[in-house]
């Protein structure tokens, strides 16, 4: 004799089967190891000595330090996975000014992980507040950052990157930055050039190297 369910009976069973294949297919996604990240950079990006001097620049900044951010990755999909990470990288800080209030400077961080299968890598760099960025990345301090806007293409380390800009204030000054970032092997690096408001000098992203 044939047993038969009821529509009840149906909808509970369909429910259950699916609930477990979510739970399997996001547990699956997500690393089973939460703990913090800890990585490193494998080596700076930085100006050569006869880009510094030609720009006039003098060498500000040159040191490593660690960044603790909370690194967060969305996927959408058959099943919608948000997994968020602290990381805890060590990072190489190299700045450069001249006399004209120009900064330039480039923080290199280790491209981390957040989820594993399928792979997903972020920038530690770009978890932190842009004022913070720019800070890591040139020495100066700066405030009331607007939001960053699509401008040029720079090439950074032989690779194209859209550039953004962004305005902010510098010592009560109205100051202008400009940021692209690439990846770079193991690492994620981080440019950023500061400038007085209407200034027009080129800042250096083209010239910047990891060559000893």
């Amino acid at each position: 004799m044939r047993r038969t369910h009821s529509p009840r009976s149906r909808r509970a069973f369909l429910a259950a089967v699916t609930g477990a294949a979510t739970a399997t297919a996001g547990c699956a996604l997500l690393p089973e190891e939460q703990e913090p990240i800890e990585a490193s950079a494998e080596r700076p990006a930085f100006l050569p000595d006869a880009a510094v001097s030609e720009r006039g620049y003098a060498e500000t900044l040159s040191t490593e330090t660690t960044v603790t951010v909370s690194a967060t990755v969305d996927l959408s999909g058959d099943v919608q996975i948000s997994n968020t990470r602290e990381v805890i990288a060590d990072v190489f800080r190299r700045g450069y000014a001249d006399d004209d209030g120009r900064r330039f400077g480039i923080v290199t961080a280790p491209a981390v992980a957040v989820i594993e299968q399928p792979e997903v890598v972020r920038d530690p760099i770009a978890s932190v507040s842009a004022a913070r960025a720019v800070e890591l990345a040139t020495g100066a301090s700066v405030s009331s950052v607007s939001d960053w806007r699509s401008a040029a293409t720079r090439t950074v380390l032989g690779t194209e990157a859209e550039s953004e800009t962004a305005t902010a204030t510098a010592d009560g000054a109205d100051v202008e930055l400009e940021r692209a970032r690439v990846r770079a092997e193991g690492d994620a690096v981080t440019a950023i050039a500061i400038a007085p408001a209407g200034d027009e000098a080129d800042p250096p992203f083209g010239e910047v190297s990891r060559d000893a």
